[in-house]
């Protein structure tokens, strides 16, 4: 019985102090990460130029001129992402326009 006593006494103790240690240590946190205005925005404004592109092609990468595509290319990194990026505009759900290039 004293046993039976003790395991529950431990238990309870265990369930009271565990989340006050996990709470001590950080977890759980609901702190926001702020994040540099000046990043958001850098970012933003590329992808708005990449929109651009996509829209002036009608979604085919390969319909860009050769000075468009390296704009675009200087954009994402690459020819790869580019048309990776391209495949994402596409809207999903079955309707819009088909991923331009190659499927890797």
């Amino acid at each position: 019985m004293k046993l039976q006593l003790r395991s529950v006494l431990v238990a309870a103790l265990a369930a009271t102090i565990l989340p006050i240690v996990l709470a001590m240590a950080g977890c759980g946190s609901n702190d926001t990460i702020k994040e540099d205005p000046a990043a958001v925005t850098k970012r933003v404004d590329a992808a708005t130029k990449m929109r651009s592109y996509f829209d002036k092609s009608g979604g085919n990468y390969d319909s860009l001129s050769a000075e468009d595509k390296s704009a675009l290319n200087a954009l994402t990194g690459g020819e790869k992402h580019s048309r990776e990026a391209f495949g994402h505009m596409v809207p999903s759900g079955g309707g819009g326009m088909a991923p331009s290039g190659p499927k890797h």
